[in-house]
């Protein structure tokens, strides 16, 4: 459905349950696929059918980010897409959350994608133009009681996106949000493997696949959205619809 013969798509978080589906579905549409994390990235590029490179990528570090646009381009040339999949969820309320946790969420989830942006923009202009999709969560979108550091990082990451979709336009770079619903992943669950976020009286009462999500982040991503920028898709199965009962 997806065609990306041809383009360089760096993942990042690649090594976590959505990022390994979005790197298989990347490379079967013919990306040449990068996988950056910081751990895993090397064997998960290793399960690739195509062209592929693994990267160690820190996203708090701009060394890291400096390192891992040079050894793409290097190996593929400049970037056409950058998924910024990495993120850290840490529970705790308002009054309760340690403050250097808070502090880890927002590094991560926020300024992360801060620096995967400034890294990539100019291996963009240099391919003439591109796609940045952000892995934002429905956390971003409705209160997130419990989640305080993790939602305050989503909430700031629209705004995030919607600065860097007007300041790249002209260089023909989209930027554009996916939030997900919930997904069957680890971060779905607390320590003692109780779902964070019961769905049970959702419209569509299940959690999302990563192979679902990653559809939605493909098509963002591709030529198909290419008149979106600044836009956010909602992948929710009706979260934000609210329960049916």
């Amino acid at each position: 459905m997806f065609d990306f013969t041809g383009k360089t798509v760096l993942i990042t978080g690649a090594s976590g349950a959505l990022g390994t589906a979005l790197a298989a579905r990347f490379s079967q549409a013919g990306a040449n696929t990068v996988t950056a994390a910081r751990s895993g990235y090397e064997e998960l590029a290793a399960t690739l059918q195509g062209p592929s490179l693994g990267v160690r990528l820190d996203v708090t570090g701009e060394s890291d980010w400096a390192e891992a646009v040079a050894r793409t381009e290097d190996r593929f040339g400049p970037l056409d897409v950058l998924v910024n999949n990495a993120a850290y969820l840490r529970v705790g309320t308002t009054e309760d959350i340690p403050l250097d946790e808070f502090r880890r969420v927002l590094d991560t989830n926020l300024t992360g994608a801060l620096l995967g942006i400034r890294a990539v923009a100019p291996s963009m202009r240099r391919a003439g133009g591109g796609a940045i999709v952000n892995v934002n969560s429905v956390a971003g979108l409705a209160a997130a009681p419990g989640l305080v550091a993790y939602s305050s990082s989503k909430w700031a990451l629209r705004g995030l996106m919607r600065a860097a979709a007007k300041e790249l336009a002209r260089d023909h770079i989209r930027v554009n949000a996916v939030h997900p619903g919930i997904i069957e992943t680890p971060l779905a669950y607390g320590p003692d493997g109780t779902a964070l976020v019961p769905v049970g009286d959702l419209p569509i009462p299940r959690n999302a696949t990563p192979g679902e999500i990653a559809d939605f982040i493909l098509f963002a991503a591709s030529d198909q959205a290419r008149f979106a920028t600044g836009a956010e898709l909602v992948a929710d199965g009706g979260f934000t619809l609210g329960p049916l009962t």
